[in-house]
């Protein structure tokens, strides 16, 4: 347990510092920029989180699945598995900008309600640099150098920072002027995690034999976070769609401060997720689950009246453009805590022993989303959103830890069925 206590606090300090001054710098954007801008560069880190959400997660937690499993008995074929991750990157990247080029102005125009092809082009290079530097997270975390984890990850956070400060002091601040800054970052932060990682890439032995593999691992992973991804960020392509960009600004600006546990649930999840397999295979897998989500309980209610305390005061510092934004807070944060509690160890459970069941939740649910979706945004623009966004994730949550806890309890039972 002191292990597992001195890795989150090397991946959670960092992490955590990062997100801090990242929502002190938006704080300071949304007194430079209008509602209409700042919704603009809400849909362009929007299409990085849709591709970091369903390729990142999904190869990473893929790999996460084999190497784990593997490295103890042959690390030159979980290495495999990493190299065989980084080649689907950025193959799909590949594709992907070559296919946007094509319809790049009209695709530009429909999202950010301006000719912008520029900025389109460029979130999409952004979205590339971070699904690289996340699998120098990955080769990171498979060997447990979370020093080394925390010492990038402080580096890719500062020069986040100094990204947005230098566009502040120096130039025009816009959507494109970020994006392009946060693109020459992350260029260098790949490059610096690439020394700080070691990493030597070579062909490895049995090739195709473990891509198969990883392919018939991915398939369902895949599947799950892309339409999970979709979902959790449809408020804001619906809002993009149905209403106008000055209110993508306002659900934005909101995001902003709402989303920071749902973030931190992320970053224990570095920890915690590769430790789901083993803990299935011995047998320990009901006790770890009991002792990390006790203190999530805890940490949110913590969080979640923190929050509603600051409201009190907090909606009276916002720029007076972006009042109507503590509307929509509430309901955002009250999803982003549920997504923090189950992120860590109950969706990687889920993942590994229902590859199939998340996504065919979602498909269900999606109709009935949709619909409060159309109905929300047409009567109350970024708040109705928000409360469609913040009630569906509670209800994914309640349904996600029933399940998971039932089928925990099975497999401490049998345990031995944990490792087929």
């Amino acid at each position: 347990m002191r292990s597992s206590l001195f890795q989150v606090v090397c991946v959670a300090i960092p992490k955590g510092l990062g997100g801090v001054l990242a929502v002190v710098l938006n704080g300071v954007l949304l007194t430079r920029m209008s509602p209409a801008e700042f919704g603009a560069y809400a849909v362009c880190l929007t299409l990085v989180t849709l591709a970091d959400g369903v390729l990142g997660s999904a190869i990473d937690m893929s790999a996460v699945k084999l190497a784990s499993a593997r490295a103890v008995q042959d690390a030159r074929r979980a290495l495999a598995i990493e190299q065989w991750a980084v080649v689907i990157k950025l193959g799909v990247c590949a594709a992907v900008f070559g296919g946007v080029l094509l319809v790049a102005a009209p695709l530009a125009k429909w999202l950010f309600h301006r000719p912008a092809a520029d900025l389109l082009l460029t979130g999409l290079a952004v979205a590339g640099g971070v699904l690289l530097l996340r699998s120098v997270f990955l080769h990171l975390q498979l060997r447990q150098r979370f020093i080394a984890y925390a010492g990038l990850e402080l580096m890719a956070q500062s020069l986040r920072v100094a990204g947005v400060v230098a566009v502040l002091c120096w130039f025009t601040v816009s959507a494109l002027s970020l994006t392009v800054a946060a693109l020459v970052c992350t260029v260098v932060a790949v490059s610096a995690g690439v020394v700080i990682a070691r990493i030597r890439p070579r062909l490895p032995a049995l090739l195709w034999a473990d891509g198969r593999e990883f392919m018939q691992t991915l398939r369902w992973i895949l599947a799950t976070f892309a339409l999970s991804t979709v979902l959790a960020r449809i408020d804001v392509l619906l809002l993009t769609h149905g209403s106008t960009i000055e209110q993508v600004g306002l659900f934005a600006a909101a995001a902003v401060f709402a989303l920071i546990p749902e973030l931190l649930g992320m970053y224990l999840a570095v920890v915690f997720s590769p430790r789901v397999t083993p803990a299935r295979a011995d047998g320990s897998l009901s006790r770890m689950m009991r002792q990390v989500q006790g203190g999530l309980a805890v940490l949110a209610l913590a969080i979640g009246c923190s929050a509603l305390l600051a409201l009190q005061f907090g909606s009276s510092f916002l720029p007076p453009a972006y009042a109507r934004s503590a509307d929509v807070f509430v309901p955002l944060m009250a999803g982003a805590l549920a997504g923090m509690f189950v992120l860590p160890v109950t969706v990687p459970y889920v993942m590994f022993v229902r590859p199939s069941f998340i996504f065919k939740y979602d498909l269900l649910t999606l109709p009935l989303l949709l619909l409060a979706y159309h109905y929300a945004i047409a009567s109350s623009g970024a708040v109705g959103a928000a409360w469609v966004s913040g009630g569906s994730r509670l209800v994914k949550t309640a349904v996600l830890q029933a399940c998971a806890s039932v089928w925990a309890r099975h497999d401490a039972l049998t345990p031995m069925a944990a490792t087929t």
